[in-house]
């Protein structure tokens, strides 16, 4: 795993590469300096080896911590020279045009770079000859090696263990029977008074028993039951105004993220009182650790009389019963996992069924699993584990052994060192990934793309041949999903994780060992107080203000990585960050344009993420950033880019809203990710050089006026464009209402597409014939102007097709008949047009999850609205959107009955949600385009 920082090496595995880069003849060095340096190449390789095998040590002494540490904090300020040495390097030949002095300023140029290598080489010697020094005399390297000596290896790319994700699925044992018990007593099952009074229901229990997992199994039951519904996640340290944004966000369906400097406490309770006030609503507020929490939510919420239902969670039976003093309000004390239900968990995880266990395995199983209490916490963490492993009596023995026998009387102490077993089996790549996580706050949303590129810019990811780093990242972040680690959240149509949190058990064990590692230091986190006498390296920050941002004693020249959580400060300042590789400020409202023009001077940066924040312009000479690979500048008030930004090589992700791009946009050669450029006003030569772009993999691009005379030229241009990038994966068009025909001309296809979006009333007349040899296919997202059955038939044949969204307002059919095994790769199908005449035959779209329908209903035209949804084999959800303006009560009434029945009628017993619109602004052209026809989809 050469050529990567961790958290057992430090910077060793990046600077000795750098190192001997600067051997290269293109440096000049002296014959001294070039002997040094290799000396030092040696020792520092030997330095290397030692951090690898003390961190394998389970419970290494103090002296031998304490020398590792050392070691670790020498290569961090290793890395800080040689990176100085090569910005130095790179800016010696810049701005060298007069003929005459340039020969003669770069031989002085050279000369005092050699001069300050040479000093500094020998400063640097020094250090690691101490330190090499103190290893002998203390004969430390023969306890390590007595006590480990595997070395790390590669690991292969991971996906994410489909064991986790079958029917029968691992986090779900165990609960029918509480769901149904606590279901039955929230339900509403008749308009009595009783029946409608609010009922406050709290699960209880200690931590990683499963109390969120079974709220989330309630409130997915009775979800489709009320008008709106929220859930949040409270924590131990909750920020009161962001949980109450949370919920007026969810119950309005907007985002309030431009309202929280605005919007106080009081505020924020007036406006969810208003919302709620003549609304059914289910509310879920998860985790909560004091009963003042509660009682600020409680003031919230009305008392309506409308059948509203509140699930809370906690571990403290004080806080349930503050939670339950209302009259027809319970308290749901969750039990740990019976024998049989612990066997079942543990062995779906192992083995993907509960009876494939091997005889001889099925003994020290039991034993593993009384060590477990019956928490579902800890067994799928060892399960995890074991699954990891080879399935072998002697491997399985040795986890066991490994697990101190006393714990078996503390569940909560149980589960805790089984986490830390778990923690000590991760390779090192893993670990360094898994105790990043902890600068982020509880309960946090980690997103999937996010975080893999924050590994890369702090150097975590190394080089993996034939692989990019992003997919080397994504490998590691399965691969933390399979070990139990981070708990995914699979909201998308394939199922695949999009975004992750850290279940709080695990996170204290993650600050712990961060923290004792000088591996992260936190800032406003209650629980934690920094150990300001050590050399920051990784901040984090959450909730201060400008008064104590930083203390004054942190010395802020060492820090590499920087992220704020809440408030910047209108005086603050990144002057002094001068060894910063990673700023993440999204989300500081009160960041202001002041605040970053100084960044230009950060020579080491990689990541600078500004998403959500107020800021209006750039600073000029932002291309000085050289080393810079993402630039996250969506959801700002930036109105243009300064011409500086196409200096930046290095750039892989440039991440905005709509934007006019410079000319010289084809000199960023790295990009693989660019969003979004406004093609319309671009200059021509901007879209032409878009083709240039050989690495880019997502394109989001927007485009304002239809197709006139004037813009032919700009969308050839842009077709010619679109031809040559042969990497391209995703492609994005939004725009005003105007058609997109110039992609008919995009040859030779794009082969390697995998996903193609269009947004903002952009529209096809017809589906590309390209498409048809998209075999990479799996998401499409498209407006058709006119629906025609070739263009179905051409759709319905892609092999790899997951999502299908499909919008029309041009009918040329009357019914639409889907046929067998049609679509056969389809998850998700959203349709939204006039028909609500729609049948499925027999095993069509046989890997269907997720249906969604929007229609008109046009009593004249309509038959019925079964759907043929019975003929769905794996639906689990059916959601209906019905445009009603031309209909009576009693006909919406009449529709709603027959889908719900439709889906109660289903073998699977799909979740059903039904919206009832009174208004369609095209309903009228929607009926004078339907004709008396079927259109059928054949395989």
């Amino acid at each position: 795993m050469e050529g990567a920082e961790s958290i057992a090496v430090g910077a060793m595995g990046s600077v000795i590469p750098k190192l001997g880069a600067l051997l290269k003849e293109e440096h000049k060095l002296t014959k001294e300096a070039r002997g040094k340096i290799m000396l030092l190449i040696k020792d520092l390789e030997g330095l290397q080896l030692f951090l690898r095998r003390m961190f394998e040590v389970e419970d290494p002494d103090i002296q031998m911590k304490l020398m590792a540490r050392n070691i670790r904090e020498l290569s961090y300020d290793l890395e800080d020279s040689v990176d100085e040495f090569l910005i130095r390097a790179e800016k010696g030949e810049l701005g060298l045009n007069p003929r005459g002095l340039k020969r003669m300023i770069n031989k002085i140029t050279r000369a005092q770079r050699q001069h300050g290598i040479a000093s500094q080489i020998h400063q640097l010697q020094a250090r690691v000859n101490e330190v090499s020094e103190r290893r002998k005399r203390y004969m430390i390297d023969e306890a390590v090696s007595t006590a480990s000596s595997s070395e790390a290896v590669s690991m292969p790319m991971v996906v994410v263990d489909p064991r986790l994700y079958t029917d029968a699925s691992s986090t779900l044992v165990g609960l029918d029977r509480p769901r149904e018990e606590i279901t039955k007593r929230l339900m509403v099952e008749d308009e009595s008074e009783s029946a409608l009074q609010l009922c406050v229901v709290c699960i209880v229990g200690m931590g990683g028993i499963g109390k969120t997992t079974l709220a989330n199994q309630v409130y997915q039951t009775m979800a489709s039951e009320f008008d709106c519904r929220a859930w949040v996640a409270v924590s131990h340290h909750p920020n009161i105004k962001r949980i109450l944004r949370d919920i007026l966000g969810q119950i309005q369906q907007v985002n309030l993220n431009e309202y929280q400097d605005t919007m106080d406490e009081r505020l924020l309770i007036d406006a969810i009182r208003s919302a709620l006030q003549d609304k059914r609503y289910l509310l879920v507020v998860d985790d909560i650790w004091s009963v003042s929490t509660w009682e600020i939510i409680k003031c919230a919420l009305p008392l309506n009389s409308l059948g509203c239902r509140i699930i809370t969670t906690t571990r403290i039976l004080d806080i349930a019963e503050s939670c339950c003093s209302h009259r027809n309000s319970f308290i749901y004390s969750v039990k740990p996992l019976s024998v049989m239900n612990s066997r079942v968990l543990f062995y779906r995880r192992i083995f993907g069924s509960e009876s494939c266990c091997p005889s001889d395995l099925v003994e020290v199983s039991d034993r593993i699993l009384r060590k477990c209490s019956g928490l579902p916490l800890a067994i799928t963490i060892i399960s995890s584990l074991l699954a990891s492993k080879p399935c072998l009596r002697e491997e399985w023995m040795k986890v066991l052994y490994s697990i101190d026998d006393t714990l078996e009387r503390s569940g909560y102490e149980g589960t805790r060192r089984i986490i830390f077993l778990c923690y000590h089996d991760l390779p090192i790549h893993l670990k360094t990934c898994l105790l990043y996580l902890g600068i982020f706050p509880e309960d946090y949303v980690i997103d999937h793309d996010s975080i893999v590129r924050r590994w890369i810019a702090e150097g975590f990811i190394p080089g993996m041949q034939g692989k990019t780093a992003e997919e080397v990242g994504g490998s590691y972040f399965n691969e933390l999903i399979n070990r139990g680690m981070i708990q995914p959240i699979c909201d998308s149509y394939d199922g695949k994780p999009g975004s992750c949190r850290i279940h709080d058990v695990i996170l204290d064990l993650i600050i712990s060992k961060s923290v004792e590692e000088n591996f992260i230091t936190l800032l406003g986190y209650e629980s934690v107080g920094p150990k300001l006498s050590r050399k920051v390296r990784r901040l984090s920050i959450k909730d201060t203000n400008e008064d104590k941002c930083i203390p004054e004693m942190m010395d802020q020249s060492h820090i590499r990585s920087l992220s704020i959580f809440g408030r910047v400060g209108a005086r603050f300042s990144f002057r002094n960050f001068i060894s910063l590789r990673v700023l993440d400020l999204e989300g500081c409202k009160d960041l202001n344009n002041h605040n970053i023009m100084n960044i230009v001077g950060l020579h080491q940066l990689r990541y600078l993420n500004i998403r959500d924040t107020s800021i209006s312009i750039l600073p000029d000479q932002i291309g000085l950033l050289k080393f810079l690979t993402l630039l996250d500048l969506r959801n700002t008030q930036l109105q243009e880019l300064p011409v500086s930004i196409v200096q930046l090589r290095r750039l892989a992700y440039l991440l905005c809203d709509i934007m006019i791009f410079p000319e010289g946009i084809e000199k960023m050669e790295a990009l693989s990710c660019l969003s979004e450029v406004d093609i319309s006003q671009s200059k021509i030569s901007v879209v032409e050089e878009l083709g240039n772009l050989s690495e880019l993999r997502k394109l989001v691009i927007w485009q304002y006026r239809d197709m006139e005379s004037d813009n032919t030229m700009r969308y050839e241009r842009l077709a010619s464009s679109l031809c040559r990038l042969y990497k391209l994966q995703s492609l994005c068009i939004h725009g005003n209402y105007g058609s997109v025909d110039f992609l008919d001309h995009v040859y030779p296809p794009l082969h390697e597409l995998q996903r193609f979006q269009l947004n903002k009333r952009c529209f096809l007349r017809r589906i590309p014939e390209w498409f048809r040899s998209l075999s990479n296919l799996i998401y499409v997202c498209i407006d058709v102007e006119e629906v025609k059955n070739e263009d179905l038939q051409l759709l319905s044949d892609l092999p790899s097709l997951c999502y299908l969204s499909l919008s029309s307002i041009s009918i040329t059919a009357k019914e639409l008949v889907i046929r067998q095994n049609a679509f056969p790769s389809l998850h998700e199908f959203h349709l939204d047009s006039a028909w609500s005449n729609l049948t499925f035959e027999p095993e069509a779209m046989p890997k269907l999850e997720k249906l969604v329908l929007s229609f008109c209903f046009l009593a004249d035209k309509t038959r019925d609205f079964d759907f043929s949804i019975g003929r769905l084999i794996r639906l689990k959800k059916f959601c209906a959107t019905i445009h009603a303006k031309s209909a009576d009560a009693s006909q919406i009434n009449a529709v709603e009955s027959a889908i719900r029945f439709a889906a109660d009628s289903h073998p699977n017993r799909p979740i059903v949600d039904v919206i009832t619109l009174p208004e369609h602004g095209g309903d009228e052209k929607l009926e004078e385009n339907v004709e008396d026809e079927t259109m059928t989809v054949d395989k």
